[in-house]
């Protein structure tokens, strides 16, 4: 199955390539390894900083706030 991870603040950014993965869970964690990764990149807390994993059909299916 093929999922998208947007992020999302202020602006969205598509993922225009997605990322192939066997399941919703697999892609939740995913997610939030990304989620992990930005918080080591910003300087600054955000607190609308968040990946938005997008399934089939372009329905959103989970969103990982970067800090909580």
């Amino acid at each position: 199955m093929r999922f998208y991870f947007e992020i999302r603040d202020k602006l969205v950014i598509h993922d225009e390539v997605g990322r192939d993965l066997n399941s919703v869970s697999e892609a939740v964690v995913y997610a939030k390894y990304l989620a992990a990764d930005l918080r080591c990149l910003e300087s600054d807390a955000r607190p609308s900083l968040s990946i938005q994993v997008i399934g089939a059909g372009d329905k959103p299916i989970h969103e990982e706030v970067v800090f909580a």
